[in-house]
């Protein structure tokens, strides 16, 4: 099984995403993908920048949009950006094609781009365990890993992990779930693909966690017992998921520091048009933080519980 690699995509089901492909003539840029499970996608339309430009790229709000002749409307909070319904879905084993038209060369005739993506198999989440990563009987919860089991089905499949917590700030806060892929560190969705385990049990150790998690660049979240971590398997179609391997190595993997990417990042859109439209399926998993004795300090579990937190876990503190 290929080893776990950083992404830097799919933050949630209508953020933008956008890349940079060097000082080149603009071209048209469309990204977005729809998932088996129901809410709202987004189509995000622009135009590409200069690589090391720090100005936003352009985005385009005057084409027709459409998957499967289902016409998307242009979101009125984000130029660029056309949204599906609220209760969208793709089918197991749907085809769907993307279709933009626009006059993005400014000839008075309206240049169409497509792309078709297909719904791949969903492949079922069967556990999700949190392991100690200590030896030591009696050694300290952290660090630990959220390692995931499910059944690889044979053939081709190309997966994704992302990470979510859900946690409070201290014994006065409500529980706020949060969606760790979200952050702006470059781990933000582990990928793989199956070409040597094809068919196989797996077993795959998706995160490494510590007491603390980086959730935005000044931000960060403390792990405490009882804390929910769910872990969810994206099955993506495959242009889509060749699509994330060149956004990462575009941004940091296999090209040297500060170097611009060797070429344009290309998808599967038609027309002469950067970027992709794919497809995945979800499944998820949720598993609690448990207690460990000398994991936590007295003071943490005082913020985090309140003075009678022994009280939560008398067993375990006896």
């Amino acid at each position: 099984m290929a080893l776990p690699f950083a992404a830097l995509c799919l933050a949630a089901c209508t953020e933008q995403i956008s890349f940079d492909v060097g000082e080149a003539e603009p071209r048209l840029c469309i990204s977005g993908y729809i998932c088996d499970e129901p809410g709202q996608y987004a189509i995000n339309i622009s135009v590409t920048g200069a690589f090391f430009g720090n100005d936003s790229l352009p985005k385009i709000s005057d084409a027709e949009v459409d998957i499967n002749g289902t016409k998307l409307l242009p979101d009125p909070e984000k130029a660029g950006r056309y949204l599906t319904s609220d209760d969208f879905r793709a089918e197991q084993g749907g085809t769907y094609t993307l279709r933009v038209l626009l006059d993005f060369d400014n000839d008075g005739i309206k240049e169409t781009y497509t792309a078709t993506a297909t719904t791949p198999e969903k492949v079922d989440l069967q556990y999700l365990l949190l392991q100690k990563l200590s030896n030591e009987a009696d050694g300290p919860f952290m660090p630990f890993t959220t390692l995931i089991v499910f059944q690889d089905p044979k053939g081709p499949d190309y997966y994704g992990v992302h990470l979510y917590l859900t946690n409070a700030a201290d014994s006065a806060s409500p529980y706020i779930r949060y969606k760790i892929s979200n952050t702006v560190s470059k781990y933000t969705m582990n990928y793989f693909d199956t070409d040597v385990e094809d068919g196989s049990l797996l077993f795959y150790p998706a995160y490494m966690l510590s007491h603390r998690i980086l959730y935005t660049e000044k931000d960060t979240l403390d792990i405490y017992p009882l804390d929910t971590l769910e872990l969810e398997l994206n099955c993506h179609s495959p242009e889509y998921y060749d699509y994330l391997q060149q956004l990462n190595d575009a941004a940091s993997g296999s090209n040297p520091i500060f170097a611009t990417p060797a070429g344009p990042v290309k998808g599967n859109i038609s027309g002469g048009a950067y970027g992709a439209f794919g497809v995945y399926t979800v499944s998820r998993q949720k598993q609690a933080v448990p207690y460990y004795p000398g994991t936590w300090t007295d003071e943490q579990m005082t913020k985090r519980f309140g003075h009678d937190w022994r009280t939560l876990f008398d067993e375990q503190t006896e």
